[in-house]
């Protein structure tokens, strides 16, 4: 059997090739899927640390502005309740800015976090 210079069809090379440029493609496309599901999940827990941030910070706004107080790091759930294995921990610290005037931040790390989430707002104290 003699082949001609015009055959047609693939050659094994040329099938090798594109199963590989094919493979590197799937493999970049199964990366970013993965790294968008993780960016999903720490969106959430940052939307939960959020919420939780906000919650705590109008009941501390309810509160009689003489009794606020800074309080020490505390381990809540994801409704902002205390847990003793809660997956977020809230911190709240108070400052005495004038003498009627306070600044109170509330600072709450979700997992996998490196930076907390934190609301900060001014109360004033009247007489």
């Amino acid at each position: 059997m003699t082949q001609t210079g015009n055959s047609r069809g693939f050659t094994l090379v040329s099938v090798l090739v594109a199963l590989l440029i094919l493979t590197i493609g799937l493999l970049a496309l199964a990366r970013s899927q993965a790294m968008l599901v993780s960016t999903q999940g720490d969106t959430a827990n940052r939307s939960t640390a959020l919420t939780i941030a906000r919650g705590y910070t109008e009941v501390l706004r309810s509160r009689d502005p003489w009794t606020l107080a800074s309080e020490p790091a505390t381990k809540v759930d994801d409704r902002g309740q205390l847990a003793v294995n809660g997956a977020f921990t809230r911190t709240t610290t108070v400052t005495v800015l004038q003498n009627n005037l306070m600044q109170v931040q509330v600072d709450v790390l979700y997992p996998r976090g490196q930076l907390p989430v934190n609301i900060l707002t001014l109360i004033y104290r009247g007489s």
